[in-house]
């Protein structure tokens, strides 16, 4: 008899939890379907050809794989999701866009696809392309920048960063115990502990915090980052009309105001969000226009899921990790808030 109970009830359980799945499912099948119209009109003459797109971007740049959540664009720069949105720009025969974006940078690999995703895009269309930022442009954010015809910023903002950070990691010297306690680990360091890793290739174990680094290994990673930098510097040269040796010798890696930014040629004009639009219309000799804008379209289920990963910090505890052991193109600033 007991045996039935616990049987049935069992038997219950599974039943229910698998009809959540299907629930869970149709839930997110429906609310990926109606994601598919993600700029709305709001402002100007919606009998108007001439359209003004403003498309916010935030957060730092990274692929897909290493995002959490790929569709939440709100909290990560994804490529995929970029390139989805102007596919659906294509369509709309938009005159001007107008990438409103706050990113400290990203992995180099991100920057890079991303910025190959507007050059396309310019390519395929006749569409004037302005970045324009109201808090931080700066390393990654600012290398896809060069991709566009001009590039503004309100005051108070940040820009610059022109510069390439390589993976980091900690070297314990000659450590002797590691504890686990509930807030942190503790390590202690002394000449006695020996340790033993099986790698194939040399170099293979780099990133082990047990043992320090050897010359030539230090050299082959700085090689990387100095190639990187060497692109960086030469996009920014090309795109801003400015020498690479002004760019290494007075520019460098710094950050900058606004005011300083364009003292130094990074950025065309310092101006608010109304101003840009009033130089576009100028500009453009438009009688009229309309604005569309991005929304806000993660899934029912994505929604509540980053309620609650913003809850815990755990996504935002793994972009940290991840820029911090990738080669970035990312400014110092944003590694104070990991």
């Amino acid at each position: 008899m007991v045996f039935f109970k616990v049987f049935f009830k069992t038997l219950g359980f599974l039943i229910a939890f698998l009809f959540f799945l299907i629930i869970l499912n149709i839930l997110i099948h429906f609310s990926n379907d109606f994601q598919n119209d993600r700029f709305a009109m709001i402002d100007g003459n919606e009998n108007s050809n001439n359209i003004i797109v403003n498309m916010k971007l935030n957060g730092p740049i990274l692929s897909n794989s290493n995002n959490l959540f790929g569709g939440n664009i709100n909290d990560y720069i994804n490529p995929i999701e970029v390139k989805s949105y102007l596919e659906e720009l294509k369509k709309l025969k938009i005159k001007v866009l107008i990438v409103n974006i706050n990113s400290p940078g990203g992995t180099v690999s991100a920057t890079a696809e991303l910025e190959n995703i507007f050059n396309e895009f310019k390519k395929k269309t006749n569409v004037k392309l302005y970045f324009f930022t109201t808090e931080i442009l700066a390393s990654g954010g600012y290398w896809v920048a060069t991709s566009s015809d001009k590039i503004f910023a309100s005051y108070g903002s940040i820009i610059g960063s022109i510069g390439v950070s390589g993976p980091s990691w900690f070297y314990y010297n000659t450590p002797i115990s590691l504890s686990y306690g509930i807030l942190n680990q503790s390590i202690e360091t002394k000449n006695g502990i020996e340790v033993y890793n099986q790698n194939a290739g040399n170099g293979k174990d780099l990133f082990n915090p047990y043992r320090k680094p050897e010359s030539k290994e230090i050299e082959h990673l700085q090689k990387i980052v100095d190639e990187i930098y060497n692109d960086f510097t030469t996009k920014v040269s090309k795109n801003r009309k400015i020498e690479i040796s002004y760019i290494i010798n007075n520019i460098g890696a710094l950050i900058y105001s606004s005011n300083q930014a364009k003292n130094n040629f990074l950025i065309d004009e310092e101006l608010d969000y109304i101003s840009l639009i009033n130089y576009i219309v100028n500009e453009n000799n438009f009688e009229d226009y309309k604005i569309y804008e991005n929304k806000v379209n993660s899934s029912l289920i994505e929604n509540l899921l980053s309620k609650y990963n913003n809850k815990s910090n755990y996504s935002y505890s793994n972009v940290c990790k991840k820029l911090e052991t990738n080669i970035s193109v990312i400014t110092p600033l944003f590694f104070k808030k990991c």
